[in-house]
């Protein structure tokens, strides 16, 4: 009997070297997926997992120029409250007092005296000024003197005052007689406090109703 065969035949190892060769090939089809020209397959949750950062991105950068816009306005706020009031509103510091020759001086009325709230419900009253303390004391005792009942209320704690004077009317209309009187002689005794040193002649006066 003749042996058995125990190696393979040489055409079976021709044929199997054949095949780990065109394998092992740039051209193989392990490299062809990536092929110029060929569709890549992107799935549902990649392309959400994109939308999702690109979605984040754009939130924290709004944010961060919110952010900054906002301590922006609010430091220009700050400047504009917290600003030192250098001259009074209602006093030309570069004026001197002139009265009219032979013109009886008054009188100077006590600060305590012109400081109170004796307003009543109901009841509109004029607003001839709204500034620092010290201002509306003397545009107050200026009005007492020449004999127009004026008080000076105290409005909040950055030492800011109104100036109101009395009596109340009962209604904001200019034609009424008792609002025009009050009216004409408001501005009768602010053309007086402009030429004695006063920057306004109280034109900018309003009523305002007092409901307590």
């Amino acid at each position: 009997m003749g042996r058995r065969q125990s190696k393979p035949a040489l055409l079976e190892l021709f044929k199997n070297e054949q095949q780990d060769v065109g394998a092992s090939r740039p051209g193989g089809p392990a490299s062809q997926a990536w092929e110029p020209g060929r569709s890549v397959r992107v799935t549902a949750g990649h392309l959400l997992v994109s939308i999702a950062v690109v979605m984040v991105l754009i939130v924290m950068t709004w944010m961060i120029a919110f952010r900054q816009g906002e301590l922006q306005a609010r430091a220009e706020l700050e400047s504009v409250i917290f600003q030192p009031v250098l001259e009074d509103p209602v006093l030309d510091p570069s004026a001197s007092v002139r009265l009219a020759e032979g013109e009886p001086v008054a009188e100077a009325v006590a600060e305590e005296a012109l400081v109170g709230d004796p307003r009543q419900q109901g009841f509109f009253y004029f607003v001839l000024a709204e500034t620092r303390l010290e201002g509306a004391l003397r545009l107050a005792r200026f009005c007492r003197e020449l004999g127009l009942e004026t008080w000076v209320i105290p409005r909040d704690n950055a030492g800011l005052a109104r100036v109101i004077a009395l009596p109340g009317v009962v209604t904001t209309s200019r034609t009424e007689e008792a609002c025009r009187v009050l009216d004409e002689r408001i501005g009768a005794i602010g053309l007086r406090w402009k030429e004695s040193g006063g920057t306004s002649s109280l034109e900018d006066r309003y009523l305002v109703r007092w409901d307590g």
